[in-house]
Formats: structure tokens, sequence, C-alpha cells
């Protein structure tokens, strides 16, 4: 059916009489009017993919005769206008938009004219629509670690894989691993860059973002993009509930799991250790102009905008109570109520979800905080995050790091045990999901796995928190490889939203006497024309160097701030030719050695009784992201188009690519690199 243009003529009438009469005086003294489409230079879509046209005409009383072509077709009709306050200026504009819009495949030239004043304004856009179809049955697990760049997984597997027999004997011996990573398994890497579309350091929402639905936005934004209306709560700290408006007006792009179910009836899943409404399993379910709105996006879990109101997801696993909570709520909807009046199965126990044995839809909310309740903004409770693997385990914290408080949580699931039984809730056919979905037996799934503190434990350089929540993560990606194995219809995929800072620096010595002691500690300061900077030092130090110390990594000591050669002190070497591995901290020789916990099947981080741990010693340079590259590892059909450098808005495109069925002839140069015994193996690969 061919669509005819409409005239926009605005109406005179009540108050927009007055607004039009307040602002025909500015007429004589604006900036010449002009209109914008809302949408990235380079924006990409798959066939079908929604997504909001927003136009916005600046400077004019008045707007009429809009026409807007898709290549040869003419899609006015959809776009309906009303007068508007952008760039929090005294300007009048207007903004003309339809949501939720999509395109068939190919190059698509979007062109905009209209009236403004009566004088004529244009602006165009070239968007790539590319073909998707399904051909067959085939699966996508993502894993993100967030901030989990290369050093992550370096540590990860230095301590995971240095581990001691009873015999002493370590396995890793002169520089080879008897075992690497699940993620290092993997036969295709490459490197992903993070930037937004605003920034070269970048946030988990807009990394999301990009991954999510194939497209750039700026910092904090969930599947969203910029608009005129983001001066009334971005940069000037009025991101609250009364500005809620604005910040949900901005044009949203569909994200690949919500395709998938509302074109293809897919199964779609979330399973994060952190607040379940934050950034990374948000931009799997909702859409905000900013990742702070936790009661809308729990709302929007429920009631997704891009499937008419029904629930996005099949399965949630997180942290997060409390944003589902009628006591929290500034709304008072009581959110878990609601999705098990959907049919939706609600469990809180690591014990509960370990007696899941069918398909239902399900809901688990593994943490909240002891008093629930919303933040002073009004958009959301306190993030109540699960708790790191290395406290779920009991660790003992090294000094530097604070003492476990579970609040009562004692019975937190690890990530290896949340992601099986997510794969095995969504795989299940002939079960209540069915019902829900609509879906018939047999039906795909899309599934996202987060292990969340590998950044939180970051941020405040936190190392060994740190590092066994990379190696938590590790050990669900083993969980996906296991029930992946031999099917031939499921990708998996391990990448990063972005890096941070650690480095690996040494290994340290430091007894465990020194290592927990939390009765001593050293203040230190530098005061200087150029600013201040403090830091504690603790026992833990050799092990952890911090952002506030000044650690070096010098091999003489004419450059290294007076230290021993190689040494983040001043110090006296304790080394000697008998015991090279002697000193308290060592830039290149000796390698860390941990014992395992054979119940739990972590390395532990105490010494054997009458011995030193030869611990991996880490270095911060900051306590924030940065704009480094992150690897991606693949596996499966399709694994093959995820090696070399890429941007990280390609991951969107590559999962789609996979499920097409379209991979036969990279997937079998994969096999044959990977079966063949002419080519070099790895060890421990």
């Amino acid at each position: 059916m061919r669509l005819t243009a409409l005239s926009l003529r605005p109406l005179v009438t009540g108050a927009l009489s007055c607004f039009l009469l307040a602002t025909s005086a500015l007429a004589q003294t604006m900036a010449p009017a002009s209109v914008r489409i809302l949408l990235p230079e380079r924006t990409r879509l798959l066939e079908g993919q929604l997504v909001d046209l927003v136009l916005e005409v600046r400077n004019t009383t008045a707007v009429s005769g809009l026409k807007v072509m898709a290549g040869a077709a003419d899609i006015t009709a959809n776009f309906t206008a009303k007068p508007a306050q952008l760039d929090c200026d005294s300007t009048p504009d207007w903004v003309i938009r339809a949501d939720l819009q999509s395109f068939p495949a190919g190059p698509v030239n979007l062109q905009v004219s209209v009236m403004a004043d009566g004088a004529a304004v244009s602006d165009s856009r070239n968007i790539d629509v590319r073909p998707f179809s399904l051909n067959g049955r085939r699966n996508v697990i993502l894993f993100i670690g967030d901030a989990m760049g290369t050093a992550y997984r370096d540590a990860a597997r230095l301590v995971s894989r240095s581990i001691l027999d009873d015999k002493g004997k370590s396995s890793f011996r002169e520089g080879f691993f008897d075992n690497l990573l699940e993620m290092d398994k993997m036969p295709i890497s490459g490197n992903v860059m993070t930037y937004g579309s605003d920034s070269v350091v970048p946030d988990s929402a807009n990394t999301g973002t990009n991954w999510a639905t194939g497209n750039k936005s700026y910092l904090n934004a969930v599947n969203s993009l910029t608009d005129g209306t983001d001066c009334r709560w971005r940069f000037n700290g009025a991101t609250d509930a009364a500005n809620l408006a604005f910040i949900l007006d901005n044009p949203r792009v569909e994200n690949l799991w919500q395709y998938l179910k509302r074109r293809f009836r897919y199964r779609t899943g979330i399973v994060s250790t952190a607040d379940i409404t934050d950034a990374t399993p948000a931009v799997e379910g909702s859409y905000s102009g900013y990742r702070q709105t936790r009661f809308e996006i729990a709302r929007q879990y429920r009631e997704n905008p891009m499937l008419g109101g029904r629930p996005g997801l099949d399965v949630i696993f997180g942290g997060g109570k409390d944003q589902f909570m009628s006591s929290a709520r500034t709304d008072k909807r009581d959110l878990i109520g609601e999705f098990q009046s959907l049919g939706y199965r609600y469990i809180q126990t690591a014990t509960e979800l370990a007696a899941i044995n069918n398909g239902q839809p399900t809901l688990g909310l593994f943490r909240g905080n002891l008093t629930p309740a919303s933040n002073s903004a009004g958009l959301a409770a306190t993030d109540s995050n699960m708790d790191v693997a290395y406290d779920k385990l009991g660790l003992k914290r090294p000094a530097s790091e604070p003492v476990a408080n579970l609040q009562g949580y004692t019975d937190q699931p690890m990530l290896d045990l949340m992601t099986k039984k997510a794969i095995d809730i969504l795989s299940n056919a002939g079960t209540p999901i069915e019902a829900l979905s609509g879906n018939p037996g047999n039906t795909p799934f899309i599934l996202m796995v987060e292990g969340a503190s590998i950044d939180k434990q970051s941020h405040p350089n936190n190392a060994a928190g740190t590092i066994w929540d990379t190696i938590e993560l590790d050990k669900a990606v083993g969980v996906a490889r296991t029930w992946a194995a031999n099917r031939n219809d499921t990708l998996v995929v391990v990448t990063a939203d972005h890096d941070q800072s650690m480095s690996i620096i040494g290994v340290s010595n430091s007894a465990d006497a020194d290592y927990f002691d939390r009765t001593k500690s050293t203040d230190i300061a530098w005061k200087s024309g150029r600013g201040d900077q403090s830091a504690t030092v603790w026992g833990d130090s050799f092990s952890n160097t911090r952002a506030g110390l000044p650690f070096t990594n010098s091999s003489d000591t004419t450059t290294n701030n007076k230290g021993a050669a190689g040494m983040p002190s001043v110090g006296t070497l304790t080394a000697t030719a008998a015991n090279p591995y002697g000193d308290t901290y060592s830039t290149y020789y000796g390698f860390p050695a941990y014992n395992l916990d054979p119940k739990t099947g972590y390395p532990t981080n105490v010494a054997a009784p009458g011995s030193v741990l030869r611990r991996l010693a880490v270095g911060y340079r900051t306590g924030d992201h940065t704009g480094s590259t992150v690897p991606v590892t693949a596996e499966g059909p399709g694994a093959y188009l995820f090696t070399g450098y890429q941007d990280q808005t390609d991951l969107f495109f590559k999962m789609a690519l996979s499920l097409t069925g379209n991979t036969a002839d990279g997937d079998k140069i994969v096999d044959q690199i990977r079966n063949s015994t002419s080519y070099p193996k790895t060890f421990g690969k």
C-alpha cells in the first residue's frame, strides 16, 4: 500500500496559541530553522529491526508540509508532531516522531523535508539494513566479563592454573600450562574496540548497547540515542524522577533479544552476578536514556515496549531483588508477584535453583538489601549485587580488601550453577514456557551471562575479589562449552564490555602474617602544586599495588624512585643464588603457586602450613575503566566471524549471521585447522 504525505498544520488553540504568540517575537532574531534526523551517521540495522525515527525541528514556531521518504517508500503518515523545548533555550522547536519503525533489507536513504515558518529545511541519512532469515535451529550464549581485558584473563589463568599437586609439582612449569582456561580453549579469538559515540573510555551501558543493538550511543545510555532534551538531566545532576519523562523520550533501537523473540519466538535469558537491572543485563531487556533508572528497567522486563507489553525475557537470574519489590518501588508495584501471576517460577536461593528440573520461565533474585527503599532520586533502590565469588567461597580477604558481609544471604548460587540452570530452562521444550511465550516445542534461545564483579572489584583495586570472579566466570564458560559440545547448533562467545587498568607486575612472597594483617597500615600522602594524592598501605601491598601507590617497573636503580632494582619501594633484595625466588616481590623471577581446594575446585589464597604462598602480583593505574581493546573468543557455528580486530557493534551482526545457517564454509575451515595433526597445538588447549 502506498503511504500518502501528511500535511502538518499546527492548531493555534489553547496553550499552543499562547506558545506561538510568545515565540513570534523571537522569530526575527532566531538562528535559521533546521531539521535533524536522530540517527547516527553509521546506522546499521537488521531487516525488520525496530527503531524510533525522531526528527527535531529547531528555531520555528510552526511546521507544515512534512515529507519522509525511505528510499522509494513514502512513510510520512507514520509521523506525528508536537511543539517542544529543545536544548534548554528559549527558542521554539518541534519534535516529529514515528516510533518502532523498521525497513526491508538493503541500503535505505532516509530523506526528510519540512516547512519551518515557511522555510524549507531537510536532512538525510543512509541506513545499512542487513538481511536476516533463519535456516534451522541455532542458539547463542554470550558471556560478558565486565572489565575483563587481557590482563584479567591472564591473571585468572595464572592463579587458577598454577596449582601445586601433593608432591609440590606445579601445573604451570617452564612457561607452559598443563591446562588453560575454558575461554582460552575456544578455537577463534579476536580483539574488540569498545569506544562509545561520545567517549574513548566507555561504560557498561553504551558498550552493551553496541553489541545488543549494533549501534553506538553515549555514556550511560541503554539502547537509546541522544536527543535535544538531554540537557534537562545530563551533566547537571538532575537525574531524578522529576526528569524521568525526558530520560525516557530518547530514540530507541531494538536489541537482539527482543528482535529474536518478537520475530522468531526465541526464548531469551539474562544471568548476572550484579543487580539484574544493572547496565550489562539491562541492555538485553530494556530501553532508557540513563542506566540508573532501575525501577523502569525492571518494569520493562515485565512490560517490554518492543513486545506490546509482554515480558521480554524467559529467564532472569541475578541480584537486585529490591528493584522488583513494592516496598522499595515508588509506584508500589509488586513486580515479583506480577511475574508469578504470568506463570513465572520465583526462586531466591542456590538450593531452590539446584532443584529446578523443567523449562518453566523463572525469575531468580538471589540478593537484596536488609531494608528495601527508593534512593533519593526516586529512580532506583540501592544496588544489591550478589556477593563476589571470593566471599561466597568463604575465603579470607587480604588486609586491604573489605571483610565479607553477606547480610544473611548465605545460600547464593555460583555462576556456573546459574548458567547450567538457565540453559536447562531455555533448552527444555514441551513445558509451561511455551504456554507463556507462544513458542512451539524445540525452539532456540539466546542467553547472556555476566561475571559482573570483575569490574566492581576492580574499581576499588581489590585484586583477590577481581581474580576469583574471573575464575568463576570461566567455570560458567566451561558449563556452556560442555553443553554445546558436538551439538553444532550453539555459538558460544566470550568477551568483555570494556577494560580496566590492572597489570601483571610479578610474583609476591609476602608471608600470610603480613598479607592478612588488618592491625597495621600506613597512610601516605603527596602534596604538590599539581594536586594531592593519598593512599593507605597494608601488608598485602606487594601482591596488590593500588593506583595510589607509585609502583615502578624499572630494571635499574637510577630511574625507579631510588628503590631496589625492579621493586615498588625502597628495600633490600633478599634473593640469593640458592633461592632466586626469595624476594618479597620480584618483577622478573619466579612463578605463582597456589593450592587447590578439592571441595570447591577453586584455588585457595592461604599458604599451606609451614610454607609461603607465591602469589601473583598485580598493579593498577586507575580505579576506573580504560579505552583499551578487549579480547573475544568464540566456538561453534559462525565462530570464525569473530577473528581479527573489530568494532563492538560488529558482534551484534556476527551473532545474528551465525543464526542464519550461512556459515558452513567457514565452519569447515575451523574444524580442519582444529582437528588436523599437521598444525601446531597449544599446550594446555
